[in-house]
C-alpha cells in the first residue's frame, strides 16, 4: 500500500510539474514571439527602431532605456487601439471578421496619412497624419497576430516547437538589431568618450523597464477594481471609484517625486572642502562686507564666488593693463526672504555695495536648476572686458533642470524683478554712466531669462534696458522659442535682430552691420537634443530632420516617426551633457569650444587679437581642469589657492571657513 503510495505520489508531482514547465514555456513563447498578441509585431519593429540613428552616443544604460521605452510605447497604443477594435466587433470575433476590421482600420490610417500638407497648418492635422500612421501599424501588427493565431489552431503545433520558432525569431531580430547598433555607432561622432553599447545589455535593459512599467500598469489597474469594489456598482460609483483611484496614485506619485527632490536638494547644503572658505575679496558676495551669507549661498554659489579671475590672471593672459578687478555678486535659494521679490533685492543691495553699476559692462545671469552657472563663460567675460564687468547671478532652484521644470516660473520672477530694479536705478544716471547691460543664460537659465526679455519680442530689450543677450542651448520649451520668436518668424521680432547658430563661423560670415543688428544671440547646437526636444515630436516631424541641407551632427540616416522620435531624443537628452574636463567641445550641450569667442562678439565685447584669442582659450582649459581637481578634494587633503588666487595683487582678510560638512538649508526649512 506503501508502494502504491509513494508511486502515485511521484505521478502526480511530475504531472504537476509538467503542467508548469508547460506553462512557463508557454508564458516565454508568448513573450519572445513577435506574433504573441496583437501588439507584438508593433513592439518588435519599435524595439528595432530605437537602435537607428539619433542624435547622440549611448552607453547600453541609455540605449536600453530606449529600447524600452519604445516598446512599452507601442505595447501601450497598440494594445488600447486593439481594445477599442474588440470593443466594437466583440471579444468571440472570428479570424475572417478581425481581419475585415483590420483591414477598415488600415484604410482609415492609410488615407488620413494622404491628407496634404497644408501652409500654415495647425498641429491638429499633424496629429491626424500621424494617427493615421500610428493606425496603418497597429491594423498589421493585428492581422500578423490572427493570422498566425488561425495558422497555430489549424497546425497544432506543440509547445516545444512554438518555443523553438520564437526563439529563431527572437535570436533573428537580435542579430537585425546588432547591425542597426553597429550602423549607428558608425555615423555617430563619439564625443567626448567612447560610449560603447552591447545588444544583449541593452535587450537585458529594455526587459526590464518593459517589465517595471507593465507592472506599474497592472498595479493602477488592480487598485482601480478593488476602488470599484469597494465603492459597489452602478456608473456614478464606478465614476467615484475611478476618480478616488487617479488621485491616490496622483498623491503617490507627487509624495515620492517631492521626496527625492528634497533629497537631491539637500546637496545644495554640501560644503565642498576647496569651496569652504568666504572670498576675502569685498566685490564678492559671501566676503565679510556681504550681505549675501557664505553659508546660504549653496553648493554653486560659493564656487561661483571663488572662482573670480583677478587683475593678475588677466593681465598675463589678454597682455595689457587690468582695468580693475571683477564683480561677483550671487544670491543664494537658501536666503531669508521668503517673499518672491526678496532675493532680487538683496541682488540688488550687492549691486550698490559693490558699486556695480560703475562697471562699464554689467552681466545678469540666470542659472540653470541647480544654481549653476556656466563658469567659463563668466571667465571669457571678465577676460575679455579687462575685468571692467560685474556679473548677478540670484538661484531659483537646487534640483538638476529636468526635475526643477516647476521652478521656471520663479525664475522668471526673480529675474524680471532683477532687471526692473536695474533699470529703475540706472535710469537716475546719466546715459553716458550707465553700464551696458547684459544677459546670459545656458540651458534652463536660458529658458527663464529668455521669457522675460522676450516675453514682448525684441522691444523687451529696450523696456528692461537690455542692451545684448546671449543665450546658449535654448530649450525648445521656453515660450519665446515655442511662438516662434527665436527663429525671427514672429511679427514682434524684426529680421535681423535674433540669431541663431550652431557654430562661430556662421556668425563672423555676417557683415560688420549685421552683427551689430542683432540683440540676442542664440547658441544651439544641430544635434542638441535639449534645444530639440518638445512633445510635438511625437506628431509632427521637426524642421531639422526635414531639411536637405542637415546641421552637421544630425545623421543622414535619422529619420522620424511618430512617437518613437520623440523617445529618442528625450534619451540622447539625458546623455547630452557628458563633458571631460579640460575637452572643450562643440557638440551637443557641451558650449564650451564655442564660447569665448561667442562671448566677444555677442556682448561686442573689446576687440583681441588671434594670438589673445589662443591664450584666453588656453587659460579658460586650465581653469576648467583645475576646477575640477578641487571639487574632487576631500576634508584633511592640502587645499591649494586657486590659480586666480595666485595672481592677485591685492589680498583682503578672509572670513572664517565653514568647518561642517553641511549647512543647515533654508531659514523656512529649520
Amino acid at each position: 500500500m506503501m508502494i502504491r503510495m509513494n508511486e502515485y505520489t511521484t505521478q502526480r508531482t511530475v504531472a504537476i510539474l509538467g503542467a508548469r514547465m508547460g506553462d512557463g514555456a508557454q508564458w516565454v513563447t508568448r513573450r519572445l514571439s513577435p506574433v504573441g498578441n496583437a501588439s507584438a509585431a508593433m513592439e518588435t519593429v519599435s524595439f528595432l527602431d530605437s537602435f537607428t540613428p539619433s542624435l547622440m552616443p549611448r552607453t547600453s544604460e541609455h540605449q536600453g532605456l530606449a529600447a524600452g521605452l519604445h516598446s512599452l510605447g507601442a505595447r501601450l497604443i497598440g494594445g488600447r487601439i486593439d481594445a477599442l477594435q474588440t470593443l466594437v466587433i466583440g471579444a468571440g470575433a472570428s479570424t475572417p471578421t478581425s481581419l475585415a476590421a483590420r483591414a477598415v482600420t488600415f484604410a482609415v490610417g492609410q488615407a488620413a496619412m494622404k491628407i496634404p500638407d497644408q501652409e500654415n497648418e495647425t498641429l491638429w492635422w499633424n496629429g491626424v497624419r500621424a494617427g493615421g500612421e500610428i493606425l496603418r501599424a497597429t491594423a498589421i501588427s493585428g492581422a500578423l497576430y490572427d493570422g498566425a493565431r488561425a495558422l497555430r489552431g489549424r497546425a497544432n503545433p506543440s509547445r516545444t516547437q512554438l518555443l523553438i520558432t520564437a526563439t529563431m525569431v527572437t535570436g533573428g531580430g537580435l542579430y537585425w538589431a546588432g547591425r542597426r547598433l553597429k550602423h549607428r555607432q558608425a555615423v555617430i561622432p563619439r564625443w567626448p568618450v567612447e560610449q560603447t553599447a552591447s545588444v544583449p545589455k541593452s535587450a537585458a535593459i529594455a526587459v526590464g523597464v518593459s517589465v517595471v512599467g507593465t507592472g506599474v500598469g497592472k498595479g493602477y489597474v488592480l487598485t482601480r477594481q478593488g476602488m470599484e469594489l469597494y465603492f459597489g456598482r452602478g456608473w456614478g460609483r464606478t465614476m467615484i471609484a475611478r476618480t478616488a483611484n487617479a488621485a491616490m496614485w496622483a498623491g503617490a506619485v507627487t509624495l515620492v517625486y517631492n521626496a527625492a527632490i528634497a533629497a537631491i536638494g539637500r546637496s545644495n547644503e554640501k560644503v565642498e572642502p576647496a569651496y569652504a572658505t568666504p572670498p576675502e575679496s569685498p566685490l564678492s558676495s559671501g566676503s565679510l562686507d556681504s550681505i549675501s551669507n557664505f553659508a546660504e549661498l549653496g553648493q554653486q554659489g560659493r564656487r561661483f564666488v571663488t572662482d573670480v579671475v583677478s587683475p593678475g590672471m588677466i593681465e598675463e593672459v589678454m597682455g595689457e593693463p587690468t582695468i580693475t578687478r571683477p564683480i561677483r555678486c550671487y544670491v543664494g535659494f537658501n536666503s531669508v526672504p521668503l517673499y518672491q521679490s526678496g532675493r532680487a533685492e538683496m541682488a540688488l543691495d550687492e549691486l550698490e555695495r559693490t558699486n556695480a553699476f560703475d562697471r562699464e559692462y554689467l552681466l545678469l545671469v540666470s542659472p540653470t536648476g541647480t544654481g549653476w552657472v556656466d563658469q567659463t563663460v563668466v571667465e571669457a567675460a571678465e577676460f575679455l572686458a579687462r575685468g571692467d564687468v560685474a556679473t548677478c547671478c540670484v538661484q531659483y532652484g537646487r534640483f538638476p533642470s529636468f526635475l526643477a521644470l516647476q521652478k521656471v516660473g520663479l525664475g522668471r520672477s526673480q529675474f524680471r524683478l532683477l532687471l526692473w530694479g536695474i533699470r529703475q536705478r540706472l535710469r537716475e544716471r546719466p546715459p553716458e554712466k550707465r553700464p551696458k547691460v547684459l544677459v546670459f543664460g545656458e540651458s534652463l537659465g536660458a529658458w527663464t531669462a529668455s521669457d522675460v526679455v522676450m516675453s514682448q519680442g525684441i522691444q523687451g530689450f529696450d523696456h528692461y534696458g537690455v542692451d545684448r543677450a546671449l543665450w546658449l542651448g535654448l530649450p525648445a520649451l521656453a515660450k519665446w522659442s515655442r511662438n516662434g520668436m527665436a527663429t525671427g518668424s514672429n511679427e514682434l521680432v524684426p529680421e535681423g535682430t535674433v540669431g541663431v547658430f550652431d557654430r562661430h563661423e556662421q556668425l563672423a560670415a555676417l557683415s560688420p552691420a549685421e552683427r551689430d543688428r542683432l540683440r540676442a544671440v542664440i547658441l544651439s547646437h544641430d544635434n542638441d537634443p535639449i534645444a530639440a526636444l518638445r512633445p510635438e515630436l511625437m506628431i509632427r516631424e521637426p524642421d531639422w530632420l526635414t531639411r536637405q541641407q542637415r546641421g552637421r551632427n544630425v545623421p543622414d540616416d535619422m529619420s522620424w516617426l511618430p512617437v518613437n522620435t520623440f523617445w529618442q531624443v528625450m534619451v540622447d537628452a539625458a546623455n547630452a551633457m557628458v563633458t571631460v574636463p579640460g575637452k572643450f567641445g562643440s557638440f551637443g550641450h557641451d558650449y564650451r569650444g564655442d564660447t569665448a569667442a561667442f562671448v566677444r562678439d555677442a556682448y561686442h565685447l573689446p576687440s583681441t587679437t588671434e594670438e589673445q584669442m589662443e591664450r584666453l582659450h588656453e587659460a579658460l582649459v586650465v581653469l576648467d581642469l583645475e576646477r575640477r581637481e578641487r571639487l574632487k578634494m576631500k576634508w584633511g587633503d592640502d587645499i591649494e589657492q586657486p590659480w586666480s588666487d595666485r595672481f592677485s595683487e591685492e589680498r583682503f582678510s578672509g572670513g572664517v571657513p565653514l568647518e561642517t560638512g553641511r549647512t543647515s538649508g533654508a531659514h523656512w526649512f529649520r
